[in-house]
């Protein structure tokens, strides 16, 4: 892809105002501020230079996972996931992994109804009932290429959202919720708000359901629900926060550790995001999540020279264009990428 000067050379400008103090006021709140020991004030001020004139809201966290400084927007308030929460999901497989309850390599064979048409992804136009696939097959397919069926199948396999949130609890992370497999929750954003685990839909009626013609008006009508429904949210903070445990060996044993730091940095998904303006083969593992006007990207960059990590969260929910909202994740990455790299 095309780079600007900005994605290629850090500006004078830019390390210049990386250098001053910050001069608008940051109060983290609670979560937010157990993950970080200072501020990152020029960083700070340069994302709400940054998202100042966005149309749309962005929520956003920073942790340079070297020295605990930070920067942030909108930390702790929620934000639809919509794929970022196979996070969450990928978490407590590996968690029942650990403890002795599931196997990388069990074999999980797909019955009929395990696989939902127009879901997106591999399971989806090339599996049929009756295949077999390992745990660690359904990892990978959740995480690099963001399929939801595989998602679906790994949800129930370990017990559900309750489950998942369960995990989340006893991990101590807050501002993570949880409530519904990928199926329910595109079927509620089609426009089926029964659609549920308790009053399933079939293959058949959802397939109708999400190829169903639908004015503009329904469109938006649509996203704007989606977009203001309290379930499955999560916040910069809380992201943030579950990637550091992970990341630090806390949420994991090594070896599992070792897999999902692997699966992450093999991600597909959202080249022109939080790796749209960095340096060509900055490592960079990560999840992505889009859903009508919602563009995320959450992960983990790696500065060269052995700089270190920094954990970056990036919500957006903007009606503007998709081309722009990938632009604002990926300054925000190229903004803290700099600002880490040069402190």
């Amino acid at each position: 892809m095309h780079r600007s000067k900005l994605a290629s050379h850090p500006t004078r400008w830019l390390v210049a105002l990386f250098g001053l103090a910050g001069l608008l006021a940051f109060h983290p709140a609670s979560h937010a501020a157990e993950l970080a020991h200072s501020r990152a004030d020029g960083l700070q001020q340069e994302l709400q230079r940054l998202t100042a004139s966005f149309d749309g809201q962005v929520g956003a966290y920073v942790l340079d996972m070297d020295d605990s400084r930070s920067a942030s927007l909108n930390p702790d308030t929620g934000f639809p996931m919509a794929s970022t929460v196979k996070v969450s999901v990928a978490v407590n497989i590996l968690s029942l992994v650990d403890e002795g309850k599931l196997g990388l390599q069990q074999q999980v064979l797909l019955k009929d109804g395990d696989i939902y048409p127009e879901m997106g992804g591999p399971l989806d136009t090339h599996v049929t009932a009756g295949s077999a696939l390992t745990v660690r097959d359904l990892l990978h397919m959740m995480l690099t290429v963001s399929d939801n069926n595989a998602t679906d199948i790994l949800m129930r396999l370990g017990g559900g959202p309750d489950a998942v949130n369960a995990r989340l609890h006893k991990l101590g992370i807050e501002g993570i919720h949880v409530d519904r497999y990928i199926w329910e929750m595109l079927a509620n954003y089609y426009g089926d708000p029964a659609a549920s685990a308790k009053q399933p839909l079939s293959t058949a009626d959802y397939a109708k359901l999400a190829d169903a013609d639908r004015s503009d008006e329904e469109r938006k009508h649509n996203r704007e629900l989606y977009n203001h429904d309290p379930r499955d949210t999560a916040t910069p903070a809380g992201m943030a926060a579950l990637i550091k445990q992970v990341w630090e060996g806390k949420a994991l044993k090594p070896e599992t550790t070792a897999v999902m730091k692997s699966i992450m940095l093999d991600c597909r998904t959202g080249a022109h995001r939080l790796k749209g303006m960095l340096p060509d083969g900055t490592p960079v593992a990560h999840k992505t999540g889009s859903v009508g006007a919602i563009a995320n990207d959450v992960g983990v960059i790696s500065l060269p020279a052995g700089k270190g990590d920094i954990i970056i969260t990036v919500f957006v929910e903007s009606e503007r264009s998709e081309a722009a909202r990938d632009a604002m994740i990926a300054q925000i990455a190229r903004a803290a990428h700099d600002y880490f790299l040069f402190k």
